[in-house]
């Protein structure tokens, strides 16, 4: 499909002019020169001799950014805008792109936006405003845009496959229709759409399939039929159960800038470390030098890679943390009672007794333990009240960690006062979620699917890092221009 002209430097001889309305360094036009300067790649639709000529993807871009940066999500509202704001006038020159293709360009145009802000990152790595070298990496719920209760139970899945099947099949279609409503009904599955006909009702049947075909039985007791790859996942403590994503987002420890975001089902964020890091430097193409993150990512398979890889983690788990804030993490960290003999793998008790590993416990959440047991009975050992206590059991266990020796190692370092700054710090994170939910108001997709919800994010966070930018350059009293004849800026920090 063409193209139409979009001549994005040319001025406007009638109508509005837009450095005449808005104040100098205005976010629009930071908008305007930043997205003519990136590389934005092909769009998804192709040239075709078909139709009218599309909207230049630069021009989409830039209604996406500005109205996500002044929190206007909907696609009806940013074509009104297009209309009546001067800033969107300004970035569209005139044109006035429809409802349906700003809809259809952001659906379709996910790997487009997410090189723009990879592309958009470096420029800001290069130009000194930001450091991937040292980053804070957290998670927050967002919402999906599905009901909680348009679901299908676990134990119905078998069930509704089997009526769809038979309804598919069925040569009265009538008596079908009835019997896959009652059957939907049992399931908890609400059939009041599909009381308008039968297209309704095939409709109905269609999510129902790609949710049981999803593979959803094996993964969660619940499935929702409005947008299957949504989990239920519970958004802080103490606050009530929703279909959501797991938003992950990574910032420069100095300036608090997003520099990566990546969004996954999965509600624990135990697994995330490391792809964070990698997201980061794939966008920036920078190495990235130390992580901070709270105990809700350690896990040691992941923590204990990136050490490997030469990065500085600070990372507690979840028991050195509550001994933190008890005031009791030298005592956690302090010798065993029993000597640990690393060559034969064995814990030595000063009257001769020697713990022997017999067994991994799994504790769940990706928590494994390894099992020590006394080699012979404790019966008479001087201190046996000291080891069992009220215990009635006759040989003596020791549970530890399945990687405890590098585990005791790692636990040290917050003993150092730098470390436990950083712990601290990390809270700088808790600006940028504020910022996007109060703000921006970005507390629930539009999109549906994990792609539309990866969209959105990438949408969120380039809006959110073009804002920060522009604070900025304006109390350095610089441009965007300037940046190119100037290695460092001094990045300050704007709230």
């Amino acid at each position: 499909m063409s193209t139409r002209k979009y001549l994005s430097k040319q001025k406007q001889m009638f109508g509005y002019r837009a450095k005449d309305r808005l104040p100098e360094g205005h976010i629009c036009f930071l908008i305007h020169e930043i997205v003519d300067e990136l590389e934005l790649g092909p769009a998804a639709r192709g040239a075709s001799i078909l139709g009218a000529p599309c909207f230049d993807p630069r021009l989409m871009v830039k209604v996406l950014f500005y109205g996500y940066n002044r929190g206007i999500r909907s696609s009806r509202k940013l074509a009104a805008e297009c209309r009546e704001n001067v800033g969107f006038i300004h970035l569209c020159r005139g044109q006035e792109p429809d409802f349906r293709t700003i809809a259809l360009f952001r659906r379709e145009n996910g790997p487009l936006l997410s090189r723009t802000f990879s592309s958009l990152v470096r420029r800001l790595v290069e130009a000194g405003i930001v450091s991937v070298s040292h980053i804070i990496v957290d998670g927050t719920k967002v919402h999906a845009n599905a009901s909680n209760g348009k679901i299908i139970h676990r134990k119905f899945f078998d069930e509704v496959k089997k009526a769809i099947d038979e309804w598919m099949s069925a040569s009265a279609e009538l008596d079908a229709e009835e019997e896959l409503r009652e059957k939907l009904s049992s399931a908890g599955i609400s059939t009041s759409a599909a009381s308008r006909g039968l297209d309704s009702l095939q409709s109905l049947v269609e999510k129902c399939t790609k949710t049981v075909e999803a593979g959803e039985c094996s993964k969660a007791a619940k499935a929702s039929t409005t947008d299957p790859d949504s989990r239920f996942m519970r958004d802080g403590i103490g606050s009530r159960i929703n279909l959501a994503y797991n938003v992950q987002v990574a910032v420069d420890a100095e300036t608090g800038i997003p520099v990566g975001c990546d969004v996954t089902q999965d509600a624990h964020d135990s697994a995330s470390l490391g792809r964070m890091v990698d997201a980061v430097e794939g966008a920036s193409e920078e190495a990235v030098e130390a992580v901070d993150a709270d105990c809700g990512f350690f896990n040691s398979d992941e923590v204990h890679g990136l050490e490997e890889r030469g990065k500085d983690v600070c990372v507690a788990d979840g028991l050195t943390k509550t001994a933190m804030n008890r005031g009791k993490l030298e005592e956690l960290i302090q010798e065993d009672e029993f000597i640990y003999n690393a060559s034969r793998d064995v814990f030595e008790c000063e009257y001769g007794n020697e713990h022997v590993f017999t067994r991994l416990a799994d504790k769940g959440n990706g928590k494994v333990l390894r099992v020590y047991v006394s080699k012979r009975r404790c019966d008479g050992c001087p201190r046996h009240e000291r080891c069992f206590g009220r215990s009635q059991l006759k040989r003596h266990m020791i549970r530890k960690h399945v990687d405890f020796v590098w585990l005791k190692r790692h636990r040290k370092r917050f003993l150092k006062p730098e470390y436990q700054e950083r712990l601290e710090k990390r809270r700088l994170i808790e600006l940028t979620f504020g910022h996007w939910k109060h703000n921006l108001g970005f507390r629930k997709f539009l999109l549906r699917g994990l792609s539309g919800a990866r969209v959105e994010t990438f949408l969120v966070a380039t809006a959110s890092v073009l804002g920060r930018l522009c604070n900025i350059l304006k109390l350095d009293g610089r441009s965007w221009a300037s940046l190119a004849s100037t290695r460092r800026l001094v990045g300050q920090r704007a709230v």
